[in-house]
């Protein structure tokens, strides 16, 4: 073999063909990752595909993220292929959570698109390739050859047209996932649909782990059955929509999942307060942390207060969402009062009468954090005031006697209402001296409105911070108005620049944007921009 090695040397030298010099031997670096933990790298790997860590039980439509998911998972399993002590974590991440997305969300898919286009990605019939159920077929191709990754998984996402063509190969793939928690089905399995009743069986043969259903018209028969069958004993998420059922049957499928933390019970027309009753024969009504109320006109506060009667409801309800129901905001109060521990209450409704005249409690609540108070009624009044203004008078008058000291957030449905709360009178005016009325009234903690009138499509944001009240010498913290209201050009044209600063008797002043104003002594140290605020 020399012999022939020194032959093809001198034949190249001959022909005046130059040899490349051999490379340098590779050097290994430094793995900096050896002296991390497994947890850290897998914290490390979470940041590389966000998705990965949802452990949420929404939808595709409802999970949004702001990056390009497929390009997050593409780099993770980059990630998995370095060494194998990489690769245990990130392929363990990659089949936890596992998403199938129809396109990419960056600019990588003009160039895809226009390789679609392509004759090689075409089938035989000359119709482009799907690709999100090309992935999906891909994924369970892999799970059914290799039972300890269909073990890891503990969701699957996909787009709504690839769960609703899709259903055999969705089935076929779930059976294979023993311990999957959720997953997008078509929308005929929640109503027991002739072509949905293979899947459904599936799932509920093969997943005994799933912690979100729903229940919807033609499922009355499934949802009465629950009782005594043993099925999903750790279901967390319920929805109920426009299933008809009799209220011992509601409360017996119900009493079927003992961990539910979340109902929605949604267009169901004959759910009276009979239904909350206590003191019945029936099981009681589950203590969930979440429950929402849409379209039921016959649910009133007299049925909310009384699941609120007892201990376990009372100690669990955190968030509470009421939107065409029968609840009167005028009796808010009462569920608030019977909820210690509310922080999150919506309610949604049409008013058509102006509120009561009698003496109302105002709405107290050491807990809520965030309300939507989202009350509207018909314009065409004549000219008159419209009925919903008296609504968030009273909501007013609450903010002003300090009652909701712990609300942080506040949205309304009323244009008009942060120029409202802005030049509601000083608490000081009513009578008093400087420690009076002031130390009783007036707004106290920092508040996030969230204004829209009936013909806008985006919120207004206007921050309230009555901390620089007590010191008016001090802006550092003065927040900005991008309410919009018709003003002078002084105030920057049609979107209003303000600030509001605290005039020191616990109202608000508003001063003109930055660049109208002039500057104060700290010099550009005080200047916030729209930018800042929304870092």
């Amino acid at each position: 073999m020399g012999l022939f090695d020194k032959i093809r040397r001198s034949s190249r030298r001959s022909a005046g063909v130059a040899t490349e010099p051999p490379s340098p031997p590779r050097v290994p670096g430094r793995d900096c990752t050896k002296r991390l933990p497994r947890t850290v790298l897998a914290r490390i790997f979470a940041f590389v595909c966000p998705h990965t860590v949802d452990n949420t039980y929404d939808t595709s439509e409802e999970s949004t993220s702001d990056g390009c998911m497929l390009c997050d998972m593409r780099d993770l399993a980059h990630c998995a292929l370095v060494c194998k002590r990489w690769f245990l974590d990130a392929r363990a991440l990659l089949y936890t959570n596992v998403r199938i997305d129809p396109v990419h969300y960056c600019e990588l898919e003009i160039e895809l698109a226009a390789k679609r286009k392509r004759r090689s990605v075409f089938d035989r019939n000359g119709v482009p390739i799907d690709a999100p159920q090309v992935r999906l077929e891909l994924f369970m191709r892999v799970v059914r050859e290799s039972q300890g990754l269909g073990n890891m998984v503990l969701s699957l996402r996909m787009p709504y047209m690839t769960r609703e063509a899709n259903k055999a190969t969705i089935a076929r793939t779930i059976s294979v996932l023993p311990n999957l928690r959720f997953v997008d089905l078509p929308v005929g399995l929640f109503s027991d649909e002739l072509s949905c009743i293979p899947l459904k069986q599936e799932l509920m043969a093969r997943c005994p782990e799933i912690r979100r259903m729903s229940y919807r018209q033609g499922a009355e028969r499934g949802f009465s059955q629950l009782q005594g069958s043993g099925l999903w004993m750790h279901l967390e998420v319920l929805e109920l929509s426009g299933i008809k059922l009799e209220a011992s049957i509601l409360r017996s499928g119900l009493a079927a999942f003992p961990e539910l933390r979340e109902l929605r019970l949604e267009k169901l027309s004959w759910l009276l307060d009979s239904a909350f009753a206590v003191n019945v024969p029936l099981p009681p009504f589950p203590a969930v942390q979440s429950l929402t109320l849409r379209d039921t006109p016959n649910v009133t506060a007299s049925g909310l207060a009384a699941i609120l009667s007892t201990p376990a409801n009372k100690a669990a309800l955190e968030s509470l969402t009421l939107s065409s129901t029968g609840v009167i905001p005028s009796h808010l109060h009462k569920i608030l009062a019977a909820a210690p521990r509310l922080q999150n209450l919506s309610i949604i409704q049409e008013v058509s009468s102006s509120f009561p005249m009698e003496q109302i409690p105002l709405m107290a609540s050491k807990s809520l954090h965030l309300l939507h108070f989202e009350l509207t009624s018909q314009t065409d009044n004549h000219g008159m005031p419209p009925v919903a203004s008296s609504y968030y008078t009273y909501l007013i008058s609450s903010l002003m006697a300090r009652a909701l000291p712990a609300l942080r957030n506040l949205y309304v449905r009323d244009s008009e209402f942060p120029d409202t709360l802005l030049l509601m009178p000083p608490p000081r005016l009513f009578g008093g001296g400087e420690s009076g009325p002031r130390t009783q009234g007036g707004l106290s903690q920092p508040l996030n409105v969230y204004s829209k009138g009936l013909d806008e499509l985006e919120w207004n944001f206007t921050p309230y911070d009555p901390s620089p009240a007590a010191s008016r010498r001090d802006s550092r913290t003065r927040p900005v108005s991008f309410h919009e209201a018709q003003l002078s050009r002084s105030w920057g044209g049609e979107a209003r620049k303000s600030v509001l600063v605290g005039n020191g008797f616990g109202g608000f002043l508003a001063v003109p944007a930055e660049g109208d104003r002039p500057q104060s002594g700290h010099g550009n140290q005080n200047r916030l921009s729209k930018q800042d605020l929304w870092r």
